[in-house]
């Protein structure tokens, strides 16, 4: 399974997400590549703890939508226009550039502190183990890239 936490894997969304450009037109969606790029890194930020967040696991999300999520992550395939949790909605105008580096750094981050350090809950799904937040991470950006065509 594809990890953000494998080198190889870290390397191909850096690669990937440096050829995005402003005029990237979505394939689907309503973000333009700017609010996506927000939109990533805040899960990111999340994950790293430079944001803190406020537990929203239940019962139901913890067991019920945690596996459906681990097991569309597994698949490699998260589908196209799903709903997406309130906060991590971007709307307004973003500056590429500032988005770009942004996330980027923001990837870096995660991919450091999750090869030194275990992570910690999500803020849905509770109790989660390094492997799944680093697959998760990974199928969640490529998911976007793809977005863009990138």
């Amino acid at each position: 399974m594809k990890s953000l936490f494998n080198e190889s894997d870290y390397q191909e969304i850096r690669r990937r997400l440096e050829t995005l450009q402003a005029d990237n037109s979505r394939q689907w969606g309503k973000m333009n590549v700017a609010q996506m790029m927000a939109h990533c890194s805040l899960g990111f930020e999340q994950a790293t703890g430079k944001i803190p967040f406020k537990d929203k696991s239940n019962f139901i999300m913890r067991s019920l939508v945690k596996r459906i999520v681990l097991k569309a992550v597994k698949k490699g395939d998260l589908g196209k226009n799903q709903k997406t949790f309130p906060e991590y909605i971007v709307a307004g105008e973003k500056d590429f550039r500032k988005e770009k580096q942004r996330l980027l750094q923001n990837i870096d981050d995660f991919y450091h502190s999750g090869c030194k350090n275990s992570m910690g809950r999500h803020p849905y799904f509770g109790e989660f183990s390094k492997d799944d937040w680093g697959a998760l991470q990974y199928i969640h950006t490529i998911h976007h890239l793809k977005q863009f065509s990138a």
